[in-house]
């Protein structure tokens, strides 16, 4: 891996969801303080490379030779920031295509295989202040000007937070919508040519749909 190229690790609490669908949706990355003792910025992270080419490999085995074997590229995904997170939302190979694409598939559904990592430039970096102060208590490396190049499935992370969303927080993400539409739905309107029978009828189908998550 050449000099200049960091990785970071994180870990997947959550099941894959079953069904043919190979998408997961991982938090790649925050602003907790990982295992090296460093902290990657929210705010640093460029996105544009990686969501121009979004490699998912295993393991980082990326880089190198010529003879490289393809196969480690496991996937493609797509980088965007919610919050004070950085999530990855991974598509793997279609089944079939690639036989460690499979294994990692079938070992994150199992669970025997629970960690993500980012693989990542930097143009610089600072130490915190006072107890994360170079010779503080708790030395704390701040890096600046991220670029993510690809984010790999591993087998140990070096930071706990990096983890695959859960169906239940994907699920409440659903609801808060469905919710919203609803809320919006009963505000009156003076200007709406929308009769009271068309309002409640939004209503139950919006309300439907929130029983059934």
């Amino acid at each position: 891996m050449p000099n200049n190229i960091y990785t970071r690790a994180r870990q997947i609490r959550a099941e894959a969801p079953q069904g043919v669908d190979r998408r997961m949706t991982f938090v790649a990355s925050d602003e907790t303080r990982d295992s090296y003792g460093t902290v990657l910025p929210v705010s640093e992270w460029n996105l544009d490379r990686y969501n121009n080419n979004g490699i998912v490999g295993y393991a980082h085995n990326l880089y190198g030779s010529y003879d490289a074997d393809p196969d480690y590229v496991i996937g493609r995904g797509h980088a965007h920031i919610e919050g004070t997170e950085l999530l990855i939302d991974i598509e793997f190979e279609p089944e079939g295509t690639n036989e460690i694409a499979d294994k990692v598939w079938r070992k994150l559904q199992f669970g025997s295989l629970n960690g993500v990592s980012v693989g990542f430039s930097a143009q610089g970096a600072h130490w915190g202040e006072g107890e994360e102060a170079e010779g503080g208590s708790k030395p704390t490396l701040y890096y600046t000007g991220l670029e993510l190049l690809e984010v790999s499935v591993v087998t140990i992370p070096a930071n706990s937070n990096a983890v695959r969303r859960s169906i239940s927080e994907e699920m409440t993400d659903i609801r808060e919508t469905i919710e919203r539409v609803v809320a919006d739905a009963l505000q009156p309107d003076a200007a709406s040519s929308e009769t009271e029978l068309e309002r409640m009828r939004t209503e139950t189908i919006a309300r439907t749909a929130l029983l059934n998550l």
